[in-house]
């Protein structure tokens, strides 16, 4: 009695063991499809940046990368080069105007951890500049965030204000 029992549960055992799934594939998706989810996604992020823009008072330039960007105020210092240590402030939001983070930065640019979008940014801007930008997820943390204050495919309000440019 002992073997049948012992055997009838090894027979569950063998039945319960994870299968792969006839629905789901196993091989990676083409390229092709990922061209069109990035696609998607970006188009999205930019109906909601437009929408956004639409709402607010404030006129705001596309770059070809899909950076918007305000002058509040153009700087008449040097201009910011790859290379440069630039020193300035900034205050970083979500696009509901959530808060993420502020303060004051010093970093290489180019070379520093930034994000294109705010590297992008930093290389438009002179000495004195006060600029406003909107960086898409794909310009900032993607879509996984910074594991903090900043969800995945965020979409960020920054505004930077050069101090120095050594």
């Amino acid at each position: 009695m002992r073997q049948i029992f012992t055997i009838v549960i090894l027979l569950l055992a063998a039945g319960c063991q994870t299968k792969p799934d006839s629905n789901s594939s196993s091989k990676a998706p083409a390229e092709e499809d990922l061209i069109e989810m990035n696609r998607s996604l970006i188009t999205r992020d930019r109906g909601e940046i437009t929408e956004f823009i639409g709402k607010s008072d404030i006129p705001f330039t596309e770059t070809g990368t899909g950076l918007w960007y305000n002058v509040i105020t153009e700087g008449t210092g040097e201009k910011v080069a790859t290379g440069n240590d630039v020193t300035f402030d900034f205050e970083c939001t979500l696009i509901s105007g959530e808060p993420c983070y502020s303060g004051s930065q010093t970093i290489r640019v180019g070379y520093a951890d930034a994000g294109s979008g705010v590297t992008e940014g930093l290389l438009m801007m002179k000495k004195g500049s006060d600029y406003l930008f909107i960086i898409p997820p794909y310009l900032a943390y993607g879509h996984t965030g910074d594991g903090n204050m900043i969800p995945g495919r965020a979409i960020l309000l920054y505004r930077i204000r050069i101090k120095e440019i050594n």
